[in-house]
């Protein structure tokens, strides 16, 4: 069995070096290319909070955000603790195959994705996430599964850097769903503003307010005002 840890420990010391985006890029294409794939992605899932890195072409990218395409990607709903990481075609998918991942894996073709490899992460508070390698072949070379560890701390070891990093703009994400209002009520929120305060300064009454925050739980997907909010302060919204 070959070891994909020395592997590992030279994408570490690239990683070390990257000074920005583009140098982080580099790394890990380098490191993707060397195990027989062309692309590379990191995504995190939690709730409708979604964004990663990825050197898939920019249109593809922008397309998958934009249109929520998480909630229907196949090889996204195969993350499970129970399982490990996992190989994917879109003639082989990790689970059952529906009309929705066909559709999938149909646009997903238009851009020569065609299978691949994903690592799955597991963080606190229900995130997720998936370090995926993939390429144009009808089916991925499997070769470094068979070192289970290794890719798994590779999968752990990636979202930590990521994550650790305060650039700008080196993660990708679909713009704000929400409008000027319904963001002016989330910023007066976290100025530590009530409801009734809300409504008095906008001179509206408190149920056009809580209709408001309604609006907002919903198109982000949340249960509550106070995630919603976390989400817009991370994504810089507000």
């Amino acid at each position: 069995m070959k070891s994909l840890k020395p592997q590992f420990e030279t994408l570490r010391d690239w990683l070390k070096l990257a000074q920005d985006k583009p140098a982080i890029d580099q790394a890990l294409r380098k490191f993707a290319n060397a195990q027989g794939f062309e692309w590379f992605t990191y995504l995190s899932v939690h709730e409708a909070d979604v964004y990663g890195m990825s050197n898939y072409p920019a249109e593809w990218q922008k397309h998958y955000l934009d249109s929520g395409l998480a909630k229907v990607d196949p090889v996204v709903e195969a993350i499970s603790p129970m399982r490990g990481a996992y190989a994917w075609s879109e003639n082989g998918l990790p689970v059952q195959a529906r009309k929705s991942h066909r559709t999938f894996f149909g646009e997903a073709r238009n851009f020569g994705i065609r299978s691949g490899i994903s690592i799955p992460i597991f963080d606190g508070f229900g995130r997720r996430a998936l370090f995926t390698f993939s390429s144009r072949e009808r089916k991925p070379d499997t070769t470094m599964l068979a070192d289970a560890y290794s890719v798994l701390t590779l999968g752990a070891f990636v979202d930590g850097y990521l994550q650790s990093r305060n650039d700008d703009g080196l993660m990708s994400a679909a713009p704000s769903p929400l409008t000027s209002y319904q963001l002016e009520c989330l910023a007066w929120l976290l100025q530590g503003k009530t409801n009734d305060d809300i409504a008095a300064l906008r001179n509206v009454s408190r149920r056009a307010v809580e209709f408001q925050l309604q609006n907002i739980r919903r198109k982000l997907n949340v249960v509550t005002t106070y995630q919603a909010l976390g989400i817009a302060i991370k994504r810089k919204w507000i």
